[in-house]
């Protein structure tokens, strides 16, 4: 049995180079990934420079073929009937969100499509400007109390803290209370939680399925963290269907949770016995699923780009003179407002850039439908092999950009490389499967950042404590940040 296993699942298969896995393990070791050695970014740059564009990369029992040629990665996202959602994602999120988006293919993830991507659209997003800026200001007035020469080194933690206050607000009209203090046990119950929910992903991600499956359902922890969590969305819902037919109708304009409430399906028993391709609106564990995958798209990858953003702004003092120049040209010293905001063109620059330089997701994955030949390099494909597409590879690498991609340099997007290919730059994935909430993580991050600069200078701790770096987790979070945070004169 041992060797069927090895042979099935740890062996390298076909022409296609690679380093041969582990036992279990698969590349998790001899990567360095195992024991934080490296991360994933970096796992992929020394592949990529050993093996060249194409290679196999195991994660543990899972076989992923890593490509990084861009006409090939056009080509995968442009051909969506021959390449679709990653088994990857199925298996690893169907544990904790099984009726999800992400989990979703096929009749389901249309229907489910349907009723969730149009809540992100722009209309939606901006109405919320006024509430962000209002939970910037509220962690301003933390930074405020400390001594400009503290040094922040929980800034992932805070930048977390923010997004959770902001998402509660924009998702669930709810108060999460991440910013009215600085004592751990005050945290309300929903926001525990969340936040130990959110810790075990990596659980999830890294190990096989049989594993994270067998430590879900064993977790006491975990399984009262899922108990609150539906508690709440419960309750959440409920007040929602107290308003009326008439009220959710207005609100649903605005609010993420009334569209999604709207959405609920009222026989339940009548849908279920319908065929996939007929069925209408969501269940209520769909409901409750997308609740948390919401959460998952509107927090956890702009919370990562902000700790990115503060890092890189407290080693380059000139981009951040540059941005506060722009806004002192717009008359955005004090105030702020969406005109102003969509008027910040090099503040797009340096948000570009951030997503560039360190992208907060590795990458995306697809799996193939039926068998293919990838059209520039060649390399023959069969159905249910799945394909890793590295975001962080493809936005280091040189032959894809004019301007030394290793460097931080925000003016690229001015110049040379504003009209760079435009799958160099893919932070949030391509083709139909890309992020849903890419557009509201942009504009979270875009107010933020505005904010920010209007009042504060982050300064640069040292090497010691502000040496970046990258840690693996559900993101590609910055290892090592350590600021001080200077208030303007």
């Amino acid at each position: 049995m041992c060797y069927y296993l090895k042979l099935k699942y740890f062996t390298l298969h076909g022409p296609l180079p690679g380093m041969p896995p582990q036992f279990l393990l698969g590349n998790l070791a001899q990567s360095g990934l195992l024991f934080d050695k490296a991360s994933l970014p970096e796992a992929h740059i020394a592949f990529k420079q050993r093996y060249g564009d194409i290679y196999q990369f195991w994660i543990s029992s899972t076989r992923l073929i890593v490509v990084n040629n861009l006409n090939d990665i056009q080509y995968i996202f442009t051909h969506r009937n021959i390449y679709d959602q990653g088994d990857i994602y199925v298996q690893k999120f169907s544990i904790v969100i099984p009726h999800g988006l992400i989990s979703s293919k096929g009749a389901k993830y249309k229907r489910h499509a349907g009723l969730t991507l149009p809540l992100f659209r722009r209309g939606k997003i901006v109405s919320n400007f006024d509430l962000i800026v209002d939970c910037v200001d509220k962690l301003l007035i933390r930074w405020r109390a400390k001594s400009p020469q503290h040094l922040h080194l929980d800034i992932v933690q805070q930048s977390q803290n923010l997004l959770l206050a902001i998402f509660g607000l924009i998702g669930f009209d709810y108060d999460m209370e991440t910013l009215d203090n600085d004592n751990d046990t005050n945290k309300n119950e929903l926001t525990k939680a969340l936040q130990y929910f959110l810790s075990n992903f990596n659980i999830m991600l890294f190990s096989p399925k049989i594993l994270s499956t067998i430590y879900f359902k064993l977790s006491s922890q975990y399984r009262q963290s899922q108990k609150t969590i539906e508690q709440y969305f419960d309750r959440m819902i409920k007040q929602e269907l107290d308003n009326g037919e008439e009220l959710i109708a207005q609100r649903k304009r605005t609010s993420l949770i009334a569209s999604l409430v709207g959405s609920l399906q009222q026989d339940e028993e009548m849908e279920i016995n319908k065929s996939e391709e007929d069925r209408k609106g969501l269940s209520r564990n769909e409901l409750l699923d997308e609740m948390r995958l919401f959460l998952l798209a509107g927090f956890e990858t702009t919370s990562t780009a902000l700790a990115w953003f503060i890092h890189l702004m407290s080693k380059h003092p000139q981009v951040q003179q540059n941005i506060k120049t722009e806004l002192s040209n717009n008359n955005s010293q004090g105030l702020l407002s969406l005109d102003q905001l969509d008027s910040l063109v090099y503040l797009d620059c340096v948000i570009k850039e951030v997503f560039r330089f360190c992208p907060p997701i590795n990458g995306t994955v697809r799996t193939l439908t039926v068998d293919d030949r990838l059209p520039e390099t060649g390399a023959q494909l069969f159905r249910g092999d799945q394909i890793l597409i590295p975001f962080h590879s493809l936005a280091r690498d040189t032959r894809y950009w004019s301007i030394d991609p290793e460097l931080f340099y925000p003016e690229r997007f001015l110049g040379a490389d504003k009209d760079h290919h435009p799958y160099a730059l893919i932070p949030f994935g391509g083709g139909h499967r890309q992020c849903t909430g890419q557009d509201l993580a942009r504009f979270e991050l875009k107010v933020i950042a505005a904010r920010l600069m209007q009042y504060v200078t982050f300064g640069d701790g040292g090497n010691q404590v502000n040496s970046g770096g990258h840690l693996s987790k559900l993101t590609i979070i910055p290892k090592h940040v350590g600021v001080t945070i200077d208030f303007d004169k």
